[in-house]
Parts: structure tokens; sequence; C-alpha cells
């Protein structure tokens, strides 16, 4: 096992170890993921240097021939105080965290919550096939339940048994008389109710008059 595999190794680990952890709600979680996570970075860009000797000179051999590339290292010493910056910000904010709420986890926003379930709600209606069909009442092409009979021709359930009963007449006549019968239920009921309707507004024109 070579020193370069070692170190790819090692730098897996650390790029696993660190993403798992900043997917935590926890903010120190949080923090040691993004330690992890730099000094995996870090070990990349050493990575990408490869081997050589140090970039020294004795002022006379001025041949670049087997150093290795500086610039690499240049990046790692940027890149570690960028993380101690970054690592003295986030124990600021747990610390804060801690003093205000005793705990340093994060919370949902009840906001955000309540505005996420409306746009919830909001397309499953959208997307509901029986949400444009209540003004057609049961006529609708998929009314939904508990729709209003608006012509007064009974249900699609006592629609399609008229039907079957019509398809399963003997003879024409015995249709057409069927078909009859059904026409005349349904005027004496709409009849009835008109003739209730108004009897409905005699009464209370009267008790407006006494």
């Amino acid at each position: 096992m070579s020193v370069s595999f070692v170190m790819v190794l090692a730098m897996g680990v650390l790029f696993a170890a660190g993403i798992y952890l900043m997917l935590e709600r926890s903010l120190t979680r949080v923090l040691l993921g993004f330690i992890l996570l730099g000094n995996g970075v870090n070990l990349l860009i050493i990575l990408t240097a490869g081997r050589g000797s140090p970039p020294l000179t004795d002022g006379e051999n001025l041949s670049t021939a087997g150093m290795s590339d500086p610039l690499p290292h240049a990046l790692v010493l940027t890149a570690i105080v960028i993380t101690f910056s970054v690592t003295a910000f986030l124990l600021a904010m747990i610390y804060r965290s801690w003093r205000l709420m005793r705990a340093d986890s994060l919370q949902d926003d009840d906001t955000d919550l309540q505005v996420a379930i409306t746009k919830l709600i909001d397309s499953e209606a959208e997307a509901s096939t029986d949400y444009d069909d209540t003004e057609f009442g049961d006529e609708a092409e998929s009314p939904i339940t508990g729709a209003i009979d608006l012509d007064d021709d009974g249900t699609p359930a006592e629609r399609e048994e008229l039907v079957d009963d019509i398809e399963d007449a003997s003879t024409p006549a015995e249709a057409d008389a069927i078909a009859e019968a059904a026409v005349d239920s349904q005027t004496e009921a709409h009849s009835a109710e008109e003739a209730e309707v108004a009897d409905e507004a005699k009464d209370a024109k009267q008790g407006d008059d006494s």
C-alpha cells in the first residue's frame, strides 16, 4: 500500500464524514463536519502537487527539475486561514444559540411550514379533477360528492338505471312508456317543488304584511 493511496483513502473518509455531519441539524455536528471537509480539501490540494523535493535552491543551482509545485502548498495555507475564520464564526453562532434557546439544533420555522402547507393544498386543488366541475352540478364529467341536481332529472345512478330499464324493455312501446313515466314523475316533482316555494313565499309575504 503506497503513501498516495493512503492519502486518497484518508481524503475520501474525511469527505464522507464531513458531508454526513453537515447534513445534521445540530450546529455542533455541522461545525465538526465543516472542519473534516476542510481537511479533506486540503489533502486534495496537496495530492495535486504530486511528489518532489522542496522548492528551495542554494542560490547556485536554479533548476526546478524534481521540485514539487509550490502553488498547492500556498493554497493550503490560505485554506487553513479561511477554515479557521469560518470555524470561529460557527462557534459564535453555536454559543449564541445556546445562550438564547439552550439548544444548538436548527428548528423549523412556523411561517415556512405554513407557506409550504398552503402551497401543497393549492397544488392538490389545482390537480384535482373535481375542482373545476362544481358549477355544473351532477351533470359534470366528474361530479363531486353531493353535487346538486340542477335540472331535476335525478342522480347519475338513477339516470343510468332508467337507461337500463329502457334498453331492457321487450317492445318499443314498453320503452316509450317507461320514458314517459320518468318524464311525468320528474315534472310532478318539479311542480311540487315550485308549489312549495310559492307557498313559502306567500307565507313570508303575509308575515311581513301583518
